[in-house]
């Protein structure tokens, strides 16, 4: 049994005591297959596996850890051209990262390889579509804002968003919700109005049951 099955049967285990489960059909919980290449949320795995299997992901993948820092962050679907950077036009390098992203309940981090990280400057292109079809279910994706380097130092926060200062909405807690600049259009941000307005108690609870996860896999 290999590394991921291993992981699966024990999910699968915890899954069967909890009745309140709703099962993710045709899906692997916390790991999905793009392609050739494996995304995993790291966010649906206690703390004491997400090590092993970090590095398995990056094993299969083929594709070594970006390790370096960034500070501006470009969308695949906004640039087209994923070879070049478009700051200081040097070449760019396919890489695996922990991606912060953005959802209607919480912040949550995927490690896959969907970064295409300038090799002079501090700057990343982005396959969000790639992170958004590994998206946990029952979350909404809203959009990549980060990357999370698994505690060895602070996260990085993108300080611009396709060539734009981001402003970054948070939530009562303080917490990001989504980023959004000015080229974007209101409906297509995802700025809580209208229908979100009237489900804010509902998400805050799930965001709370969030929390409280993430503080129970920090203390394992």
């Amino acid at each position: 049994m290999n590394l991921f099955q291993r992981f699966r049967e024990k999910n699968r285990r915890v899954d069967e005591t909890k009745e309140t489960v709703t099962p993710d059909v045709g899906r692997e919980p916390g790991i999905l297959r793009n392609g050739k290449m494996v995304t995993v949320d790291l966010d649906s795995f206690e703390a004491e596996s997400q090590k092993a299997l970090a590095e398995e992901v990056i094993r299969r993948n083929g594709l070594a850890l970006f390790e370096g820092n960034v500070t501006h962050g470009y969308s695949k679907k906004f640039l087209g051209n994923v070879a070049i950077c478009p700051l200081c036009q040097s070449a760019t390098q396919r890489r695996a990262a922990n991606f912060i992203y953005a959802t209607d309940i919480a912040t949550r981090a995927m490690l896959a390889p969907a970064g295409f990280f300038c090799t002079t400057c501090p700057t990343v292109i982005v396959d969000e579509q790639m992170v958004a079809t590994g998206v946990k279910h029952g979350y909404t994706f809203r959009r990549v804002v980060g990357i999370d380097y698994f505690g060895k130092k602070d996260p990085d926060y993108f300080g611009t968003w396709n060539g734009e200062k981001p402003i970054y909405i948070l939530d009562e807690d303080e917490q990001i919700m989504d980023m959004v600049v000015d080229g974007d259009h209101l409906r297509s941000s995802g700025v809580p109005s209208g229908p979100h307005l009237a489900s804010r108690k509902k998400a805050k609870a799930k965001r709370k049951q969030a929390a409280k996860a993430r503080k129970r896999n920090r203390r394992k």
